[in-house]
């Protein structure tokens, strides 16, 4: 298997949804699933449909009350990951410009550290929303 199938993999691992349903669920344990030295790699290929099943199952069945800087902080990283994906998407065009695979390697890192941060905040309020939930229950 080669090492951008790998990356593939763990980097779907990394971005799937918590177990909702678990008190001990957590962000940093699933971060911790998928990381390279503990993530299984069966020769299994990669199923992106799969991957988007889990995805869009994830369970934001609530609503979710953002604070002014949970919502700021979101369209930040939107606004910087549209601006990465311009750069990417103008570098493919070989009229426009050309970028090196080293600034190419940068700006895909920072599209995901956008990206894993945006659903930080989400996880946090959805969290915050499931507490205060079980507060009223109580």
């Amino acid at each position: 298997m080669t090492s951008k199938t790998n990356a593939a993999r763990v980097a779907v691992k990394a971005a799937a949804c918590l177990d909702t349903s678990s008190d001990t669920a957590s962000l940093d344990t699933t971060r911790a699933d998928s990381m390279p030295g503990t993530a299984d790699h069966d020769e299994q290929p990669l199923d992106i449909h799969d991957a988007y099943r889990q995805h869009k199952s994830c369970g934001f069945t609530r609503d979710l009350p953002l604070t002014e800087w949970e919502a700021q902080a979101i369209n930040a990283r939107l606004y910087g990951l549209s601006a990465i994906s311009a750069l990417l998407i103008g570098s493919d065009d070989d009229e426009s410009f050309k970028l090196g695979a080293w600034i190419k390697g940068g700006l895909h890192n920072a599209l995901c550290a956008l990206a894993e941060d945006a659903q930080d905040v989400l996880h946090r309020a959805n969290v915050k929303a499931a507490n205060a939930e079980k507060g009223s229950a109580a």
